[in-house]
């Protein structure tokens, strides 16, 4: 029988704050509050089988909050994170789950943290978005030890037991390259950024820029951009200073865009405006907003940009996780791959219309 004596006062007690943020947390409202501190109001919640008595998130009808998903992120400040965040929340909690969304802030103790925070939740499942693939192997034996039902997102590891879901990262560059290709260029330089190399999606994508360059028989170029390094100390400055002439660039993500936009005035190609840019943008464009200033004529430039499909991927991720949860020790590991969509800016591609 649903217990419709527990009431926000109740948990505010148990949880030691006030009624007015437990009821901001059970809401999914703004409030300043430790991840650790509102995944013990919804773990109180959960466990007194608290009935809300109003609409939640204007969805209706309203399901118990008596289960539970952990969803851990590298971090929350982008829209492609807010968009995942955001889709999890909602659709879960259209399932009768509710979601405690983690910040790691791209650091791998926290990430060990959140995921033994979750364990000892009892979480019903968690999805988990790892920045680095380096600490896969230690992930993997915890999850394995504690049978909890867990699904990477986007970054994931290279191991048929797992479920994963992710965009196809090679498939997608390969047609960036052959973007810039079409329109002529031979001398493609590829830009990922350092902490990207920790991870099989950077991996994935890189293998697709050489599938293409190799495929029309053209030498491909990778280089690493280190943002918290002086630029005239890296190997790319010397590269993009030497003889050798690229006509376009790729740079791997979105975010690294600006620091390219950095680089470039201590590199030869200051002086050489004749060349093109192909981005795999994380944000679904949104780089595009802030044009502006110097920038500017850096950014015109861009003609080729692929986007991710975050709400996609989210919703893929949530559907997969409560099947295995459904389906216990039964369930069959999934891998998930999402097409991104590749736009082409200001421009048509040769040959047509």
């Amino acid at each position: 029988m649903k217990n419709k004596q527990v009431t926000l006062e109740v948990i505010a007690d148990k949880a030691h704050v006030s009624k007015a943020l437990v009821s901001r947390v059970l809401n999914n409202r703004p409030v300043r509050v430790s991840e650790e501190k509102r995944a013990q109001i919804l773990h109180i919640a959960n466990e007194l089988d608290y009935i809300p008595s109003g609409q939640i998130i204007n969805i209706s009808p309203l399901p118990k909050l008596n289960k539970t998903i952990g969803l851990i992120l590298p971090h929350l400040n982008s829209k492609f994170m807010s968009s995942i965040s955001d889709t999890i929340t909602k659709k879960a909690y259209e399932n009768g789950y509710s979601a405690i969304v983690f910040d790691s802030r791209e650091d791998s103790a926290l990430e060990l943290k959140y995921l033994e925070l979750c364990h000892s939740l009892k979480v019903s499942g968690i999805i988990m978005d790892s920045f680095s693939n380096a600490n896969n192997k230690k992930y993997l034996e915890k999850i394995s030890e504690w049978k909890i039902p867990f699904l990477f997102l986007d970054c994931y590891p290279n191991d048929p037991n797992y479920s994963f879901v992710t965009s196809r990262n090679k498939d997608s560059l390969y047609k960036l390259t052959e973007s810039l290709i079409k329109r002529g260029h031979r001398n493609i330089l590829s830009i990922i950024q350092n902490k990207a190399t920790l991870t099989n999606v950077s991996m994935e994508r890189l293998s697709g820029y050489y599938d293409a360059m190799d495929e029309y028989g053209l030498h491909g170029y990778n280089e690493i951009i280190y943002p918290d390094r002086d630029y005239k100390q890296q190997p790319i400055y010397s590269l993009m200073n030497s003889s050798m002439e690229f006509t376009a660039f790729i740079i791997h993500t979105g975010t690294d865009v600006q620091h390219f936009c950095n680089l470039l005035p201590v590199t030869k190609y200051v002086e050489k405006p004749y060349f093109e840019i192909g981005v795999f943008d994380d944000f679904n464009i949104s780089f595009l907003d802030s044009i502006s200033g110097n920038n500017q004529d850096i950014y015109q430039k861009i003609v080729s940009v692929v986007s991710q499909r975050p709400e996609k991927l989210a919703a893929r991720a949530i559907d997969t996780l409560i099947d295995n949860i459904k389906k216990g020790e039964n369930f069959i590991p999934t891998q998930v791959f999402v097409s991104c969509d590749l736009s082409f800016l200001n421009f048509k591609e040769k040959g047509e219309a």
